[in-house]
């Protein structure tokens, strides 16, 4: 189904389940789609929820604006917002990885009316990456793609190379990303507007930023994969400075890719958190 946000721009979303069940929202990250969650989203559907994987703007079947400030944090955050009211309803419950997670982290700071409880699979809150990006050298190097990013041209035409999905998904076990499955976010990548797109999410949080973020107020489950290569495990040190009810568990066989590695581990802990 496709709801128009109030900015003009269409998004698609894929939905399983009873519409009258609880609302739980799928936020994918960079460089997926609501693809990423097709396995999620039945199996959440099974067990009484209604699961709804919005490809977020400039991904997937949603529309591409092609200017960087339609990536702005405030715009992304009220996407998620006019997603649940434009389904009726007044909160969700919402899981998310990478970007979809500093989205998701957006959102409950900046909506908090409309997020029931929050789940975060290794996604930095904004706050905390920007305090870590001036203080860790480890954290900069690792993060090298965000300031490559800010090029022209250049990192459009990388990610439409034949071998960039192959090195975006490093980090991940060897058996984690079939060939098929690596094709498939490539092709995606090389639909028009697309590349340039997903870019521009990074291009908008350099140029643009955001104030500093109120507290979460929304119980925050974090399931962060150990052996992620982009992401330092200390952007969770201090993390409940930023969260009133947090709860961090730990997957040590999981890299960035947690929904990936550890489906069965990473579904069993979502489930359980949204029926508490």
């Amino acid at each position: 189904m496709n709801l128009t946000m109030s900015d003009g721009v269409k998004l698609n979303l894929e939905t399983r389940g009873d519409p009258k069940n609880r609302l739980v929202l799928l936020l994918h990250g960079f460089p997926q789609s609501s693809h990423a969650w097709a396995r999620e989203l039945d199996r959440l559907a099974n067990e009484g929820f209604y699961a709804v994987a919005p490809d977020l703007r400039g991904y997937g079947k949603s529309e591409k604006p092609s200017s960087v400030s339609a990536y702005k944090g405030d715009r992304l955050a009220l996407d998620i917002k006019e997603i649940v009211t434009g389904l009726g309803r007044e909160r969700a419950l919402v899981a998310s990885h990478d970007w979809g997670a500093v989205i998701a982290w957006l959102v409950a700071a900046r909506h908090p009316e409309v997020v029931e409880r929050l789940v975060i699979m290794n996604g930095p809150h904004p706050d905390r990456i920007k305090k870590l990006l001036k203080t860790n050298g480890d954290q900069r190097k690792r993060s090298w793609y965000i300031f490559f990013f800010q090029l022209p041209f250049f990192p459009e035409l990388f990610m439409r190379r034949k071998k960039t999905m192959n090195m975006v998904l490093r980090g991940a076990r060897p058996d984690t990303f079939s060939d098929a499955e690596i094709s498939y976010y490539r092709d995606a990548a090389r639909a028009p507007g697309a590349a340039r797109a997903m870019i521009n999410y990074y291009r908008a949080s350099a140029r643009y930023g955001s104030p500093k973020l109120p507290t979460v107020k929304a119980p925050t489950l974090v399931l962060w994969g150990e052996q992620d290569v982009a992401l330092s495990p200390k952007l969770l040190d201090d993390l409940d400075q930023y969260v009133d009810n947090l709860k961090i568990e730990m997957l040590p066989n999981a890299s960035h890719w947690v929904m990936e590695d550890s489906p069965d581990e990473a579904h069993a802990a979502i489930a359980s958190f949204f029926a508490s």
